[in-house]
């Protein structure tokens, strides 16, 4: 069994958008995982950093249209990273049992509901 350090712990919790400490989220992030659990979600975690990077790196170019006769997409590439980024961040919440409560690729998507 395995468990996560403390920064680890704030980084999931910063991640699926617990930025308001919770006891039930905290204690659930401090029980014990298996080995493949705690692997798994350190490999999303370096995922979801790594496609930051690209977002940030999409943003700073999105002036280019086309590259070497190539014609280039922005909205697409960047509607690919951030749909990349939210299956990961639900795949991490997933297999550590906790909720997304912002997911920074997609927003707060609310819905009206009247019934």
């Amino acid at each position: 069994m395995a468990q996560f350090t403390t920064s680890q712990i704030e980084l999931v919790e910063r991640l699926t958008g617990h930025s308001i400490f919770t006891e039930l989220v905290r204690n659930q992030l401090t029980s014990e995982y298996t080995e493949t659990v705690v692997e798994r979600a350190l490999e999303i975690i370096t995922e979801i950093e790594s496609l930051d990077l690209l977002l940030k790196e999409a943003r700073e170019t999105s002036y280019v249209t086309e590259s070497r006769g190539s014609k280039l997409s922005y909205s697409l590439h960047v509607k690919h990273l951030k749909g990349e980024g939210s299956r990961l961040l639900k795949e991490l919440a997933y297999i550590l049992k906790i909720d997304v409560i912002y997911n920074k690729y997609i927003g707060n998507k609310k819905s009206t509901s009247y019934w």
